[in-house]
Formats: structure tokens, sequence, C-alpha cells
């Protein structure tokens, strides 16, 4: 979530953003960030990438062969 954070070019949405991610109910405060702001598109590419380059490197860390 803090790497999404930083990729908010307006500094004020993104200080916004990761004091939001601090502490207790972080994933909710989060959650509702980004429905306020309409980027839910944007925060689920962004995660769906992040988890396929997590998978791939290990498939490639434990020599598996996959098909992107």
């Amino acid at each position: 979530m803090e790497d999404f954070c930083l990729t908010i070019s307006n500094e004020r949405q993104q200080e916004v953003f990761l004091s939001s991610i601090r502490g207790k109910g972080a994933f909710r405060r989060f959650k509702d960030r980004i429905v306020e702001l309409d980027i839910e598109e944007q925060w689920y590419s962004y995660r769906d990438e992040r988890f396929k380059q997590i998978a791939i490197g290990w498939c490639r860390d434990n020599n598996i062969n996959f098909i992107e």
C-alpha cells in the first residue's frame, strides 16, 4: 500500500494516503480513501501487477517455468 501511495502525483493526496495507512484501521482508511478519490481501479491494477511480479520472482528463484 505504501508503494502505491508513493505513485500518487498530487503531493497533498499522497500525504493523506500515507497518513491513512499508519496505525490501527489502516486497511479500512486506505480503502475509504481510494473510494473517495475514485481510484479503486488504479489501486487494483497496481496490486494485481505487484502480485504478478512477486509470483514471477518466486518462480524464477525456484527454477519453476511459468506462463505470463
